[in-house]
């Protein structure tokens, strides 16, 4: 052994943690220090100020803050000040407990108990620590070399894990079952800080200042798996703060201190008997080691150390408190001429030489220095026994019973200070700084914030994963906690709920007495005297050791290694005629405590869960094991108390009744074959690796484990927490294999392939407490195994071998085996042990916390009651601090439900937020938490959209927690600029079969919502601002016993497109974008403040008075995948993601808040099977619905700043809403085509004239349509077949002829063609002919506002219905809107693309004849006629001063003819306003325009929006004022003192347009309309019957009779035009002559009111069959409920009657059907009573 390296590495790790001590003493005030909350049982910190009565430090007291070092293992600091005291001032009582490792059992909770090892020098020493973490799988130790230096202020002390090395000691190995932890760093830092110099009355007393505590600890437990949720480290560490000043406090002035020894000494083993309070020091006197060469220069600090040394020869010198009396026993032993030597012993008191001294903090002690002689050879040792006991009340010293006595002496300095100069300026630089901040009531309020919540407060503990999900994962530790409170309960159950069936072979069995008949379970116990818990433990958990005991065992299968604690086996039986086999799949389960070991299984049929499970064989008969749990536990080393808990279903014949025979088979056969048999080998620990098979052979005596490495289960010790603390270590696999040398063989031929790293090899008593037997470490290098099979095998030595017992061969050489000798008397005592049963606790906790809460609870008693009245009374008299407060765990609960309740609590708001408790409503904070009018309703769904985008461009970071993984995964994290408490949920998933504009399609509709949502139940729009942008109020279900919610939403939609190269610029024009990058399409909707929509009347949309919820981010983002990708999706397929953080409000708590919000995105699924047994609806794709939205800014820092701008791409259209309703198929849609923006342009500009080849117009024409003068090109245009007008009309409006409004001013193209005037195209609509299989007729309706500026107003619903009639009026055709159909190509990007069989779709084009009217006039040179542009009409006149008001309305043809025309694809008709319009096929149509128009998208339409740092305001203008406003929903002033939208009046049709408008307006008065919002759907089958209670109003209260009476619960409101809405808004309850007699407002009154007299609500005739019913049913339990039924008695004889007169009645038969069923008569009768 090389001592000199070993000692030198040891140094070596010392001098590198004291190293990083200083660098953390020095970083005190760096911002990397975060601050940790700590909770003890949810108690709200006390309030300490200057005021406070006692200077008694609590848990709260400390503060402890996190460093992440570059490791990746968090450094956390604890720092706790009180005021100087007497009882702990003195540094030498700190010092006493600090270097006595068995007090640390006292004041650390997280220790078993600690014990020196070596001193190894006079100033180092080298201690075990045992830890209580780690249960219930293996505990943790940890071996480290501690320093300590101290002078008159400051005391330190180190502590660090000590390397390994090959050429370690006995006690560096490993101690199994103790798992040997890394301490990367453990120091303290006790300073005294005394006032200041400019202090008027300064005293040298302690009483002035103040004492600092500071502790860094950076400690890797190596825990593969964290089954201990509630340990947290900042708890531990101020409990254990608190508790060290306790100890100080409590034992300070009563423990002895070894302060020093020379040269010449030896110290062996020092020991503090805490309960005797008794010091041994055993040490030796060795010849003296001077001839050793000293370097010729020395540090101050060296110089000290020699100095004491050389003081110190053959000597050794104890520090005493001199307050108490104390008892020295020495002894001596060696040779006689050795053992005879003489000593000396001189004890000394220093006395104080003035009165600043007398007064100092230290307390008064003597120095006790014993000296020995010189040996008289080189070869002697002397051994000596130095025991220093506490004794009586008196003070004094007694010296081997003789009172020795104490000389006092002049005052020097203390030959204990040693301390490092560097290492004191650096805690002397520390002692003014003030930690005052952190403790402030400020930083106080704030200690919970997300800062120091979300990085996690325990040490990095690394969860054992394998192949299956996250998800997965968790579902199966839920299984196994739920069943684990199962058997524990069990456990814990009282005796009198036994009863007792049977006993036999020393088993006793009897069964729960349950009121439950069907709950059967059997519970078996038996004590074995003899044997130790391992040995019964390996007998138990060992499936081959059955065949012993069991001959009707067939085989024991591994088949997977779930983690370390749990497996998953399959088990067999042989047949045994008449019963057959049985199997069983079980997942078992080890939980390990120091006196007791849980084993339960229970059966696991999940093939999700665990695809390993072997399908059933038909032969067998698979039981059904609801938990079968073996309970060890061990009255005394030799003494074990087995209990079997079963409760299951072998099916087939054998009934239950069978079960306690078998149990006490198994029982009794287990105890017999461990006490005959011993313990077979047991596998108690695998790291870094994965079993994969194991075996055990007993007729053999072999056993055999297979394993291969696994990277996911190595610790996070395997990358060396403290590498540059300590030697750096490579990832290894490490086995811990347990035998039994004593019985099951006495010695061990062991086969390790591929041959060990390492192995060591330790070996205790049977009966120690530290676990019996041969424990085996097997080591392998993870790097060079990972991919190898390890297996071991285990074999019994061979008998021709010689019978030395304890032998170990692996690979054929023996093994240096480590016995831990027992002395003979703890041997005794072990054996006279009382047997004493361990009281039953719950394994899966560790014991860490309960020591804190018992430790807490005995400080909290030893309190001064005056104290904490007074403390109490402060608290009482600060309500402030109490309202403010939150608590941050969930309430407790009494009954028997709280263990569940609170676990199911627990489990739902582990991530939502740490400040809200889960049984109370979610409450956001910060300046987001109310939503304010002053920002604009858009404003919210743009900042949405802000962030939706920028989540989609960002790549999926840490941070994200697992919900959900059934489908598909869903994920929450909480997002402080949504809302720091209400966390963003987020699903994905690829929907194949469909494009990224259909799914749109559905999303947008409320109608089609309706179907998919089940959690969805109305909404009423508000406002329209163009492309689809809107806002409205919707309504959510609450779900019983919760009422609905309502939401003010504001909604848009908006198109991102990504482009191929990287290169691309945030500000990229969007007519740059080709069409066949990949886009995405982001639908966004935010709640914005109710304020806002304040003028709208509360009444007509939210009659119920619902409550309000509010909506942080409702997204969805659709993106088509390319086509062409490596991924194997269906052509077309879509990704949908949805982004949901919902506040339902009110008193819904924040944990059915999470679970909604978790299965929110769970809608992509419904939208999938949706999309698949419905087509795709209608679209309009000129003007575009949406925006283009620009790239987000590459600028971060700037981007929250940044506001956004809306570029106008088309100032001709626009697009305002549209609406689908998917059980009629009816589309409707709306759009605003500014006339004097798209016909200014083109009225000045002389072209050459080309007029328009008008195709068959929509309408008649109208009167002011003045006749065409007469022309060869007209004449020729009006003779020609449909086919070619259509194809002519097309190329007028092709992409060479097409306008190019404010492109240019030239007549010339680019090419050097004549431009000529072209029809104005208004609007384009594309339709799948699947949807409309019998085709499909469109009603047209347009009307002429000269106005541009006024609102207009939005209809109730614009839905369709199916009994609006085929053709509009003439009040309702102003424009001769022009309709063109085409076939489009198939395109791989939608789903009607790919398939052949499938209809095709077709492309609408809308148009006015305008280019005939933009002629110039030019003179024939030929003829010299000259030629003009005919007059324009009054519409093109009106239409250049104003805009036009445009209803496209697509539905069934169907509904128009009453019959249903042919299926045939081929044969598709299209009608517009009763008018068949040809459909040109797919060559004629790309003849027509060319395939780029066909399939052109219309993106450089499309608005752009972008968000730029130099925007003006925070909303674009035009999203801030809307274009269209609900004016049903006004409040009743406001909607009378409107200003008129209508244009002025036209002489010639005022008067008729008037007086049909009066007439309907009575009608429409006489008969009123509700809106959508004034009645609800009917509910459907996920309502319930009990939705009821969601609705509190009276069902016959006059506004429900009022309201919801006059409209039929119908999906499909009835048609009303949007049209004339300007002028009709003011006529509610208000008469307005000017506007029935308006323009355009007088025709769509009429159209209106017509409407809605002749759709009269329609229902089905299975409806009403089933009302009928429905009510003849309640009619008859009704009258059953009011009257009795009749029994009538006939008599012969009317004597018979006697004297009764009351109570008859008179029927007479009307009809009479004898005989008609089993003798009984149907009568139809009428009955008059007497």
């Amino acid at each position: 052994m090389d001592g000199t390296r070993l000692r030198e590495s040891w140094y070596n790790a010392l001098d590198n943690a004291q190293a990083h001590f200083r660098q953390l003493l020095t970083s005190h005030a760096s911002h990397d220090w975060k601050r940790v909350p700590v909770s003890i049982d949810g108690a709200a910190p006390a309030s300490k100020g200057k005021g406070r009565a006692s200077a008694v430090p609590e848990v709260a007291d400390v503060m402890i803050h996190r460093k992440a070092s570059k490791s990746g293992e968090n450094v956390y600091r604890a720092v706790l000040e009180v005021p100087l005291g007497d009882d702990t001032a003195s540094l030498e009582m700190w010092k006493s407990v600090l270097v006595t490792p068995e007090l640390r059992k006292e004041w650390d909770p997280a220790v078993e108990g600690a014990q020196l090892l070596e001193m190894f020098d006079q100033a180092t020493r080298i201690s075990k620590v045992n830890f209580r973490l780690g249960w219930p799988a293996n505990p943790r130790d940890a071996v480290t070399i501690s320093r300590t230096f101290n002078d008159a202020t400051t005391l330190i002390d180190i502590s660090t894990s000590l390397p390994r090395s090959p050429d370690e000691p006995t006690y560096l190995r490993p101690s199994p079952p103790y798992v040997r932890s890394d301490v990367a760093l453990f120091a303290w830092c006790i300073q005294r800080i005394q006032p200041q110099l400019g202090d008027q009355n300064p005293k040298p007393s302690s009483s002035g200042g103040k004492l600092r505590i500071t502790c860094f600890w950076q400690h890797n437990f190596r825990l593969l798996w964290n089954i201990g949720t509630g340990f947290n480290l900042g708890q531990e560490m101020s409990a254990m703060t608190v508790g060290l000043f306790k100890t100080v406090q409590d034992r300070g002035t009563r423990i002895p201190l070894l302060t020093g020894y020379g040269n010449g000494v030896t110290v062996e083993r020092i020991h503090f008997a805490v309960d005797r309070e008794a010091l041994t020091v055993d040490y030796s006197i060795v010849p003296e080691d001077d001839d050793h060469p000293h370097p010729s220069e020395h540090s101050l600090e060296e110089l000290h150390t020699i100095r004491e040394i050389r003081r110190l020869t053959r000597a050794i010198e104890f520090s005493l408190p001199s307050a108490q009396g104390w008892d020295v026993q020495l002894s001596t032993k060696g040779s006689e001429e050795v053992s005879q030597l003489p000593w000396t012993a001189h004890a000394t008191r220093s006395s104080p030489s003035s009165p600043a001294d007398s007064g100092s903090a230290d307390p008064p002690k003597f120095v006790l220095n014993v000296k020995h002689a010189p040996l008289p050879n080189d070869h002697s040792v002397l051994k000596v026994r130095v025991v220093i006991e506490l004794s009586g009340p008196s003070s004094g010293l007694r010296l081997n019973g003789i009172p020795q006595p104490i000389e006092e002496l002049g005052s020097r300095d203390p030959s204990s200070f040693f301390i490092s100069q560097s290492m004191f300026q650096d805690a002397s630089s520390t002692a003014e700084k003030s930690f005052a901040t952190q403790s402030s009531a400020a930083t106080a309020a704030t200690s919970t914030s997300r800062a120091s919540t979300i990085g996690g407060e325990r040490p990095q503990i690394s969860r054992t994963l394998t192949e299956r999900s996250a998800a997965a994962e968790k579902s199966i530790l839920s299984r196994v906690k739920r069943n684990y409170i199962y058997f524990s309960s069990l456990l814990q159950e009282p005796e009198a709920k036994w009863k007792q069936t049977v006993e036999s072979r020393g088993v006793s069995v009897s069964q729960l007495d349950s009121i439950d008949p069907t709950l059967v379970v059997y519970r078996a116990e038996a004590t074995f005297v003899g044997i130790g818990l391992w040995d019964l433990y390996a007998a138990i958990t060992t499936p081959g050791a059955r065949a012993y005991w069991d001959k009707l065992f067939d085989d024991a299968v591994l088949l997977e290694d779930v983690n370390e604690l749990t497996e998953l086996w399959h088990f067999k039986t042989k047949p045994a005629w008449p019963v057959n086999g049985r199997d069983m799949v079980v997942l078992k389960t080890v939980y390990k405590s120091p006196t007791t070991i849980h084993v339960f299984a229970f059966s696991a049929d999940d093939p999700n869960l665990f695809p390993q499970i072997p399908p059933a064989d038909p032969n067998i008969i698979r039981t059904q094991v609801d938990l079968q749990g073996w309970a060890i536990e061990a009255l005394s080393p030799n003494t074990v108390l087995v209990t079997l808990l079963e409760q299951s279903d072998p099916k087939g014949w054998s009934n239950k009744g069978s079960i306690p025979q078998q149990m006490i088979t198994a029982v009794a056969g287990i105890g017999d074959f461990a006490i005959k048999c011993g313990g077979p080998p047991v596998v108690t620990r695998l790291e870094g690796a994965k079993a994969n098979q194991l075996r055990y052979d007993h007729e053999r005596g072999s056993f055999r484990v297979e394993y291969e490495g696994c990277v996911k289960r190595r610790s996070t010790s395997d990358s060396s927490a403290g590498q540059e603390l300590s030697s750096t270590s490579l990832p290894v696999i490490e086995c811990e294999i347990r035998c039994d040398l004593d019985t099951w063989a006495s010695s061990l031929d062991i086969v390790v392939d591929p041959p060990p790293q390492s192995t060591a090899a330790l070996r205790r008593h049977r009966f120690s407490s530290a676990g019996g037997g041969l424990w085996l470490t097997i080591t392998h290098d993870a790097v060079y195994s990972e991919q190898e099979r390890l297996q071991v095998i285990i074999r019994r030595g061979p008998i021709s071998a010689p019978k030395e017992k304890g032998l170990v061969m692996i690979n054929g050489v023996k093994v240096d085996v480590v016995v831990e000798d027992m002395p003979e008397r703890d041997l005794k005592n072990l054996t006279k042990q009382k047997r004493v049963k361990p009281v039953r606790v719950p394994l899966d906790q560790p014991p860490v916390l309960g020591v804190i809460r018992r430790r807490k609870a005995e400080w909290d008693a030893d309190k001064d009651p005056s104290a904490a009245d007074d403390n109490s009374s402060k608290e009482s008299s600060s309500p402030t601090a109490s309202t403010t407060s939150f608590v941050t765990t969930p309430p407790s609960f009494a009954t028997s439900f709280s263990k569940f309740f609170t676990y199911a609590v627990e489990q739902a708001t582990s991530t939502t937020q740490q400040a809200v408790a889960a049984i109370s409503p979610a409450m956001a904070g910060g300046e987001d938490a109310v939503l304010t009018s002053s920002k604009p309703p858009m404003q919210y769904a743009l900042e949405a959209l802000a962030f939706v985008q920028d989540l989609h461009s960002q790549p999926a970071g840490d941070g994200w927690t697992l919900v959900s993984e059934k489908d598909f995964p869903v994920k929450r994290k909480v997002y402080p600029e949504v809302s720091p408490v209400i966390p963003v949920h987020r699903g994905e998933k690829v929907v194949e079969g469909v494009a990224a504009e259909e799914v749109a399609s559905v999303l947008k509709s409320y109608d089609c919502r309706k179907q998919w949502d089940a959690r969805f139940d109305s909404a009423t729009m508000f406002e329209a601002y163009g492309a689809d942008a809107h806002t409205a109020f919707a309504v959510m279900k609450g779900g019983f016993p919760f009422r609905d919610r309502g939401f003010y939403v504001a909604s848009l939609i908006a198109r991102e497109s990504v482009s191929p190269t990287a290169s691309r610029r945030a500000n990229a024009e969007a007519e740059q974008l080709s069409s066949e990058s990949r886009s995405a399409i982001f639908y966004v909707s935010a709640s914005f403040s109710p304020e806002s929509a304040s003028h709208f009347a509360a009444s007509k949309y939210n009659s119920y008075s619902l409550p309000i919820g509010r909506i942080y981010v409702d997204a969805w983002i659709l993106e088509t995948l390319d086509p062409y990708s490596a991924e194997n999706y269906a052509i077309p397929s879509t990704r949908c993601t949805r982004v949901v953080a919902v506040d339902y409000a009110g008193s819904i708590p924040a944990a059915v808040n999470s679970m909604i919000n978790g299965m929110l995105p769970k809608s992509i699924l419904a939208v999938e099977s949706y999309l698949k047994n419905l087509s795709p609806s209608p679209l309009i794709r000129l003007p575009p619905s949406g925006f283009m939205l620009s790239p987000p800014p590459d600028d971060k820092l700037r981007t929250p700043k940044a506001g956004w701008t809306l570029r106008k791409k088309d100032v001709s259209r626009t697009f305002l809403v549209a609406a689908f309703v998917p059980s009629s198929k009816t589309y409707s849609s709306l759009i605003i085509l500014n006339g004097s923006a798209s016909l200014a342009a083109t009225t000045g500009n002389e072209r050459t004239p080309r007029p328009s080849r008008i195709v068959s117009t929509a309408a008649p024409n109208s009167p002011e349509t003045e006749p065409l003068p007469p022309s060869d090109t007209q004449t020729s245009t009006l003779e020609a077949s449909d086919s070619d007008r259509s194809i002519r009309a097309a190329r007028s409006r092709s992409p060479r002829a097409r306008e190019l409004v404010g492109r240019s001013s030239t007549i010339f193209t680019p090419r050097g063609e004549v431009r000529h005037p072209v029809d104005l195209l208004v609007a384009e609509l594309i339709v799948d002919s699947k949807l409309y299989p019998a085709g499909y007729d469109i009603l047209l309706r347009s009307r002429i506002e000269k106005s541009t500026k006024a609102q207009l107003a939005l209809p109730p619903s614009i839905a369709v219905d199916s009994g609006s009639s085929s053709s509009p009026g003439d009040g309702e055709t102003v424009l001769p809107i022009s309709c063109a159909a085409y076939t489009l190509p198939p395109s791989p990007l939608h789903s009607a693309g790919l398939n052949v069989d499938r209809p095709p779709r077709q492309l609408l084009r809308f148009s006015l004849p305008t280019a005939q009217y933009q002629m110039s006039t030019i003179v024939d040179p030929l003829t010299g006629e000259t030629r003009s542009a005919p007059p324009k009409p009054q519409w093109l006149l009106d239409l250049e001063e104003g805009r036009a008001i445009i209803d496209i309305r697509v539905r069934p043809a169907a509904a128009a003819n009453g019959s249903v025309p042919s299926t045939s694809a081929t044969t598709t008709s299209v009608a517009v306003n009763g008018t068949a319009v040809a459909v040109m096929s797919e060559k004629e149509s790309l003849t027509a325009l060319g395939r780029e128009e066909l399939l052109d998208t219309r993106a450089a339409k499309a608005d752009v929006l972008a968000r730029s740092v130099s925007a003006e305001e925070q909303v674009p203008a035009g999203l801030q004022a809307p274009l269209a406003v609900a004016q049903h929903l006004l409040e009743e002033p406001a909607k009378a003192s409107e200003p008129s939208d209508a244009p002025e009046p036209q002489e010639k049709e005022s008067t008729p347009a008037a007086c049909e408008a009066a007439e309907e307006a009575a009608e429409s008065q006489a008969s009123p309309v509700v809106s959508p919002a004034e009645h609800h759907a009917p509910e459907g089958a996920a309502s319930g019957l009990m939705r009821f209670l969601n609705g509190y109003a009276l069902p016959f209260s006059p506004s429900r009779r009022s309201s919801g009476m006059l409209s039929p619960a119908s999906t499909d409101a009835p048609a009303r035009s949007p049209l004339g809405q300007g002028a009709h808004a003011g006529k509610d309850n208000s008469s307005s002559t000017a506007h029935a007699g308006s323009e355009g407002g007088a025709g769509a009154r009429s159209l209106l009111t017509r409407a809605q007299a002749r759709n009269a609500p329609m229902y089905p005739l299975s409806t009403v069959v089933i009302v009928a019913l429905i009510a003849f049913l309640v009619g008859s339990l009704l009258r059953s409920l009011l009257s009795p039924a009749d029994f009538i008695y006939v008599v012969t004889d009317e004597r018979e009657l006697g004297t009764v007169s009351a109570g008859w009645r008179e029927m007479k038969r009307l009809l009479e059907f004898k005989y008609v069923l089993g003798g009984w008569d149907f009568q139809i009768a009428v009955v008059r009573r007497h």
